[in-house]
């Protein structure tokens, strides 16, 4: 009946008349006209859409909300900011109240609004609101629902991201306005909106939800929280992975929260990822987990039951690579171990009241020892898969861990070294070498605190069958790993424990499948076991010197690395000083001999490839003079492996080491002079049956090695007259051949050989060794002036000059004339030669020989004296010779 009115809202005045449509009326009839048009407002339960009396002017804005034109919208929101929150003379609280009450729904319909300005407006208005009423009791069932419906759908239904913050900024105002009664029966919602915001797009928006998470878990009773904290841990863990640090940093708070209030049966799911964000690239991160995990060993529920799950990953802080993170996780776990000791202190009294105060400093706390000792086993098996994982930071992170596991079990480690050993051994082949130098560490630790009675034997047998001992194939990588593995063991293990262990350590490390090895790695570590057992046993380790020095000296001769022979030559002094002797060729007088007749044994099997010549050698070349005394051992090896039946290869190794040790005889074979003995059996049946003769390359090696050796002998000075005149035939015979050689080191060689007999042996001269003379004078040797090599030329130079020499004056002119004249006729034949250099050798020869029969040299040489290119040596010649005629005469 009242269609024809047109209410003009807040121009009405109260007390005045006013014109209502065509109409004029009162307020109060204004107001009984409103309610009979709108039913909603008619109905009492609705009376709450009706202004106070002070604000009845705000209707008008208020209906306003629902005008289809959104700049109207806008400036209505805005006009109802500016009249209520915004006023300069602010309202009640009380009539804030009401008014909140009477706006709250025609409010949030505008949070659904199609323009993002009315939205951002709306929300923010609503926040201004709620920072200023006093109870929400009235709004939340509302409001709530409203924002829900916005941000919990399966899809992205507001598509601006700063109002989706707005949005959750707006529910954490609520956390931090109302009480966990006003709170509690929105879990549900709560949850469901959060669920979708911490894996909202927006970086902002999920540090913001987790911001929110974490206001709600701690303002509602935790009894309430745990019916539906599960579900939000699955969307936390997505966003773990965030590329934004902070982002993280505001999940794992929210995680942190989530389980310490919620239920804890997550956990077991959400470990990997705290794993993974123990190895986040961000250091806030790292430390944001460390007092996560600390808050969680001395806060949660149920800890006990999950120590052993939370454990490594707080220890993991300790092996982090920024200091302040490793202080950080170090304060936290020493106080959760204080926790620990005050909560278990009637179990722990006992060893609490004889804890060394004197060690405390260094050792970790009781509380911290016994929860590792209590969960190692529950721990160890993980830790250990996780150290042959394929990823290397994996294996890095998992062995630094078991390091620090270690310390802090100490003797409790021992019921698990069964198991712990093979991960340590697998550990330390591995090709990162942090991964095994911390499996090293890891190891030194296992010796500081196992009795050797457990680890000597088990570590030994591990040695034995992987150097293939037991009838297993052998593994080069595997016994190096479980050297290395030993040698640190060695290193922290206590002496006194040790010394009774030290007999089968050194016999078991002397089984020639273990000591002569050729692998590198595995040297380096049987040199680390030597060096561990002297330097923590000193003198104690006497009795075993022997042994010791046997492995030394085994790993010395089959190195390939200078630096590895270096710290050898070091180690063998302090070796020197456990067996209270003054240096290391004492040890070598002490313990040589026995080790001669060990490879005596079996000399006859050797070919070039052995281990046992390696040995040999390096026996005859480090020992200097102390070798002297053991030829009678040296000498049989050397000619059984001089045999001409034995592999080339073998016996020209043989012969470089015979000709090195020839070169300085009187301070290696001769020293005590008791080598000239044996001279004679080494030419006759180690040298002169390698110069036989025989077609191929390896042969011609040999005759060159064995006249090179002759050599080296004759050079010494230690062979004399008198030990070569029951060989000088054969030696003859030999050099003849060779000097024919089609080998041109050997013909050189073999000439420097004979240039040497006849210096030996010239003044004793007599009618058995003038064979010497006649070999010289042979032909072959003649002909050897004409070789393509001029170094040979002039050996044999020399060889003609020292021939002539050895001549006694008077010589039988008349005997030896035609001898004589076949010489000389074929040395002037070179006095014509090309090469100034031999002429002059020519012209030196023929000045000695020429004293024997002057007069005939001269008339040869007056003969051919027409026929010389160059007759400059001929005039010079036949001056000399007739000054020695006139000088004879």
């Amino acid at each position: 009946m009242f269609s024809h009115l047109v209410c003009r809202g807040n121009q009405c005045q109260p007390n005045r008349p006013m014109v209502c449509g065509d109409t004029v009326i009162t307020r109060d009839a204004c107001w009984s006209i409103h309610t009979t048009i709108d039913p909603l407002v008619a109905d009492s339960s609705n009376r709450e859409w009706l202004l106070p009396p002070k604000s009845y002017r705000l209707q008008r804005d208020i209906n306003c909300l629902d005008d289809d034109d959104r700049a109207t919208r806008k400036r209505a929101i805005e006009k109802l900011t500016s009249e209520t929150v915004g006023r300069r003379d602010q309202l009640s609280q009380d009539d804030l109240q009401d008014v909140f009450k009477a706006i709250i729904k025609p409010l949030l319909k505008r949070f659904s609004d199609p323009i993002e300005k009315c939205r951002q407006l709306s929300i923010k208005l609503t926040s201004s609101f709620l920072s200023k009423v006093k109870s929400f009791g009235d709004f939340l069932p509302y409001l709530i629902p409203c924002i829900r419906s916005r941000l919990a759908t399966p899809e992205i239904v507001e598509p601006s991201e700063e109002i989706r913050l707005q949005l959750v900024k707006l529910l954490s105002n609520l956390c931090n306005l109302c009480t966990g009664d006003d709170l509690t029966v929105y879990l549900d919602d709560f949850v469901a909106i959060m669920q979708r915001c911490v894996v909202d797009p927006f970086p902002d928006a999920k540090k913001e939800s987790c911001n929110c998470i974490i206001a709600y878990a701690n303002l509602i009773p935790s009894e309430k929280f745990q019916l539906q904290s599960e579900s939000l841990v699955k969307p936390l863990t997505v966003s773990l992975a965030h590329q934004h640090s902070k982002v993280r940093i505001a999940c794992l708070k929210a995680i942190g929260i989530t389980i310490k209030k919620g239920t804890i049966s997550p956990l077991n799911d959400l470990l990997p990822s705290l794993a993974q964000r123990m190895l986040d690239h961000s250091p806030s991160v790292r430390s944001t987990l460390t007092e996560i995990l600390a808050d969680w060993m001395m806060n949660l529920l149920d800890r006990y039951s999950y120590f052993h799950k939370i454990l490594p990953l707080l220890l993991t802080s300790h092996t982090d690579e920024l200091p302040e993170i490793i202080e950080l996780g170090k304060k936290l776990y020493d106080k959760a171990g204080e926790q620990y000791e005050k909560e278990n202190e009637e179990e722990l009294k006992d060893q609490l009241e004889f804890e060394n105060p004197a060690t405390s400093s260094s050792r970790p706390r009781l509380g911290c020892r016994v929860l590792v000792q209590r969960n190692f086993s529950k721990i160890l098996p993980a830790l250990l898969r996780d150290a042959a994982d394929w990823t290397v930071i994996s294996r890095v992170k998992s062995t630094a861990l078991l390091h620090v596991l270690l310390i802090h079990a100490e003797d409790h480690v021992t019921q698990h070294i069964g198991n712990l050993l093979p991960g340590l051994y697998k550990a330390c082949q591995d090709d990162e070498k942090v991964v095994a130098d911390q499996a090293e560490n890891c190891a030194k630790v296992v010796g500081k605190h196992v009795h050797p009675d457990i680890f000597v034997k088990l570590v030994l047998n591990a040695i034995k069958s992987a150097s293939g001992g037991g009838g297993t194939a052998a593994s080069a990588s595997s016994l190096g790993s479980c050297l290395r593995v030993f040698a640190a063991m060695l290193t922290e293990c206590d002496p006194e424990k040790l010394l009774p262990h030290l007999q089968t350590i050194c016999s078991s490390l002397c089984n020639r499948d273990i000591c002569l090895t050729e692998q590198l790695p595995c040297q380096i570590q049987l040199l680390h076991i030597v060096k561990a057992i002297i330097r923590n046993t000193g003198t104690n380790c006497k009795p075993y010197c022997k042994e010791l020095f046997k492995i030394l000296i085994y790993v010395l001769a089959l190195q390939s690395n200078e630096n590895l022979r270096n710290q050898i030559e070091e180690t063998l002094p302090e070796l020197a000083g456990c067996c209270e002797v003054d240096n290391k060729l004492q040890l070598y007088n002490l313990f040589m001999r026995d080790l001669l007749i060990e490879l005596k044994a079996d000399r006859d099997l050797w070919v070039n490839s052995s281990p046992e010549r390696l040995v040999f050698e390096c026996l005859l070349q480090s020992s200097g003079p102390v070798i002297g005394q053991m030829v009678d051992l040296a000498i049989p090896i050397l000619i059984s492996n001089l045999n001409p039946e034995k592999d080339p290869e073998l016996r020209l190794k043989f012969f470089t080491l015979l000709s090195n040790l020839l070169v300085n005889a009187n301070t290696t074979l001769n020293s005590e002079g008791k080598f000239i003995s044996y001279i004679e059996g080494l030419i006759a049946d180690a040298i002169i049956t390698n110069c036989v003769w025989k077609a191929g390359r390896a042969p011609a090696a040999m005759r060159t090695a064995a006249m090179s050796c002759l050599w080296a002998l004759l050079q010494s000075g230690l062979a004399t007259y008198e030990q070569l005149t029951d060989i000088l035939d054969e030696i003859l015979t030999k050099v003849r051949s060779c000097i024919d050689d089609d080998n041109q080191s050997t013909r050189l060689v073999s000439c420097k050989v004979l240039h040497k007999l006849l210096q030996t042996c010239q003044e004793k001269l007599d009618g058995k060794t003038s064979a010497i003379r006649h070999t010289v004078a042979n032909v072959k040797h003649l002909k050897r002036l004409d070789d393509n090599s001029n170094e040979i030329r002039t050996v044999v130079g020399k060889t003609w000059i020292t021939y002539f020499s050895s001549f006694p004056l008077p010589y039988n002119q008349s005997l030896y004339n035609a001898h004589l004249k076949a010489i000389y006729n074929g040395l002037l034949i070179h006095l014509d030669d090309p090469y100034p250099k031999i002429q002059e050798i020519v012209l030196e020869i023929l000045k000695h020989g020429g004293k024997l029969h002057p007069s005939l040299l001269k008339e040869l040489v007056e003969e051919v004296h027409h026929k010389h290119r160059v007759r400059t040596y001929c005039d010079e010649l036949v001056n000399y010779l007739q000054e020695s005629i006139d000088k004879n005469s």
